[in-house]
C-alpha cells in the first residue's frame, strides 16, 4: 500500500493555489496522473462535455451535491449537460491527495466562478478515485458548502438501488464502519483511536474542519447536556476499490461520506465528510 499526502498545483482548467507542502513535498507519476484526471473532469464539467465526463466515471459512480441530493451516474450526467450560464474555471486550494495502491482520495476547497465572473459558493469537494487498468476513474464525489446551501430546484434524482454487502472485502469494511459508528455513539475513545488513521480528517456539515486530535478531545469531554439522540444510519451503500472503501449514508438531515483504508487485515477511517440535506422549496 502506497500512501502520500501533499499539496500540488496544476493549471489546466483552474488555478490551483496554496502555500507550503505536506508529506515529501514531491509528486510521483502516479500522483500526477490522478490530478491530471481531476483536471479533465473539471474541464469536462465546465464545457458540458458529457462524453468526456462519462469516460472518467466508474460504472457505480455516486455524486452527493452540496444540498445533500444523491445522484447516480446517469442522473449526474444530466446535471453536467444542463443548459445555463457559461461555466467559468474555478479556483482550488487546500489540496490534499492520498494514494493507496489502485485508489486515491482527493480533497480541496473549491471557489467556483458564478454569473458575471463573480465567485460562487465556496465548498469542500472530495473525489474518490479508482484505477482501472492504466486509467484513473472517479468513483464518488461529495461537496460541502461553507455557507448554508441553497434549496434544490428541479426534480429529485432517482433513488439509488438498495445495497447489501456481497463480497468478503465489503463485509469487512462494513464491519469496521459499524464499529466506528458504535465508538462514536459510546464515546469509546480507545476503540475510535484504534479505528482511525493518524492523518484522519473530518469536514463537518457546515464546512468546519476537525483534526483527529480535536475529535479525540471532543470524545473525551463530557457529552453536551440535552444533546439529541443519534439518528439511525439509513440508505447506506459502500464500495471497495483496492485498499480503499467509501461508505455513503444519511442520518437525520445530514448525508455523510466515510473513507476507510485497509492496512493488512485492519480497516481504518482516513476521512469523514458531512453535507446537510436541504429540503426543496
Amino acid at each position: 500500500m502506497q500512501r502520500r499526502h501533499f499539496v500540488w498545483f496544476v493549471g489546466v482548467c483552474a488555478a490551483w493555489v496554496g502555500s507550503g507542502m505536506t508529506g515529501s513535498g514531491q509528486t510521483s507519476a502516479v500522483e500526477r496522473s490522478v490530478m491530471q484526471v481531476i483536471d479533465q473532469v473539471n474541464v469536462a464539467f465546465q464545457r458540458r462535455d458529457v462524453k468526456a465526463y462519462d469516460g472518467l466515471m466508474t460504472r457505480d459512480f455516486v455524486r452527493v451535491g452540496s444540498n445533500g441530493r444523491v445522484f447516480g451516474r446517469s442522473d449526474w450526467l444530466k446535471t453536467v449537460a444542463a443548459p445555463g450560464p457559461e461555466r467559468g474555471p474555478g479556483r482550488f486550494d487546500q489540496l490534499s491527495v492520498r494514494v493507496y495502491g489502485d485508489a486515491a482520495v482527493v480533497t480541496y476547497r473549491n471557489t467556483p466562478t458564478g454569473p458575471g465572473g463573480q465567485p460562487g459558493a465556496v465548498n469542500y469537494l472530495t473525489r474518490v478515485m479508482a484505477r482501472q487498468g492504466t486509467q484513473w476513474m472517479m468513483a464518488l464525489a461529495q461537496s460541502t458548502d461553507t455557507q448554508p446551501a441553497a434549496a434544490p430546484t428541479g426534480p429529485a434524482p432517482a433513488p439509488l438501488p438498495a445495497w447489501t454487502a456481497s463480497t468478503s472485502a465489503e463485509r469487512e469494511a462494513l464491519s469496521a464502519f459499524q464499529a466506528i459508528q458504535k465508538a462514536n455513539r459510546d464515546r469509546d475513545v480507545a476503540a475510535w483511536e484504534r479505528l482511525s488513521a493518524p492523518d484522519h480528517a473530518i469536514i463537518g456539515a457546515d464546512g468546519t474542519r476537525t483534526s483527529r486530535a480535536q475529535r479525540v478531545a471532543a470524545l473525551k469531554a463530557p457529552a453536551p447536556a440535552g444533546a439529541a439522540p443519534t439518528s439511525p444510519d439509513q440508505d447506506l451503500r459502500l464500495f471497495v476499490k483496492g485498499d480503499l472503501a467509501a461508505a455513503t449514508w444519511s442520518a437525520g438531515n445530514v448525508r455523510s461520506l466515510k473513507v476507510l483504508v485497509r492496512n493488512g487485515p485492519q480497516w481504518r477511517q482516513v476521512l469523514q465528510q458531512s453535507t446537510p440535506i436541504v429540503a426543496a422549496k
